[in-house]
């Protein structure tokens, strides 16, 4: 193992950084890819196919499938993190995220607070079928190391983010569409939130951040 700061950890530095660089020019980003239909695909993963909700227990099935999407997304956002965390200790001397999260595209806040969950997490709190077949694809390349792994994890966890939102965007849709038709506390209650005036802000902060139907904002896309 290179002491990172030694003459020879530079060149380790500097051959990971140029080994990523090239690992994206060559699969055009990532060997794992995904569409705005793949997103849909793995949101509905969640709800055992459905796609189209119209009544209050289809609103309590949308808050489970959006519960357990967010607790997938997560197991995949700990494997980015440990991955992370090592390429962080092959780069860097310091304690700073600065070089992971520039060369990863993605923020020092990102970056810290997915390592911070993955290292109070149980080995198997980070890994899922998903993210073992993304390890499998990073261990079967010929160049292969932290940062790479850190990279291709990364485009897994936002499938499994942008699924999410699909959930929470058609939950929202949904809360909005049987205002009126039913009673605002069952459907606070259907959603899984205490309160009518919660389901009010959880409703504010959707439409704040992804927009009504048919918002351009509503389709994920894998690279910004």
């Amino acid at each position: 193992m290179t002491v990172p700061g030694s003459e020879m950890g530079l060149k380790l530095n500097s051959a990971w950084i140029d080994d990523l660089r090239w690992h994206r020019d060559q699969y055009r980003q990532s060997r794992f890819q995904w569409t705005s239909s793949d997103a849909l695909l793995a949101a509905t993963e969640f709800t055992r196919g459905r796609q189209s909700f119209t009544t209050l227990s289809e609103l309590r099935e949308l808050s489970q499938a959006r519960r357990s999407a967010a607790a997938y997304a997560t197991v995949c956002q700990r494997a980015f993190g440990e991955a992370a965390r090592h390429a962080r200790r092959g780069l860097e001397t310091t304690t700073s995220w600065s070089a992971v999260a520039r060369e990863l595209d993605t923020t020092v806040v990102t970056c810290s607070a997915s390592s911070h969950f993955s290292i109070w997490s149980q080995a198997h709190e980070r890994t899922n079928p998903q993210v073992a077949r993304v390890q499998k694809i990073v261990d079967g390349l010929y160049f292969s190391n932290p940062l790479i792994r850190a990279w291709e994890l990364k485009q897994l966890w936002d499938l499994y983010a942008a699924a999410e939102d699909i959930l929470e965007d058609t939950l929202v849709d949904l809360a909005v569409e049987l205002d009126g038709f039913r009673r605002a506390d069952d459907i606070a209650q259907a959603a899984d939130v205490r309160t009518v005036a919660g389901l009010g802000h959880r409703i504010k902060a959707q439409r704040a951040q992804r927009g009504a139907i048919g918002d351009p904002r509503r389709t994920p896309h894998q690279y910004s």
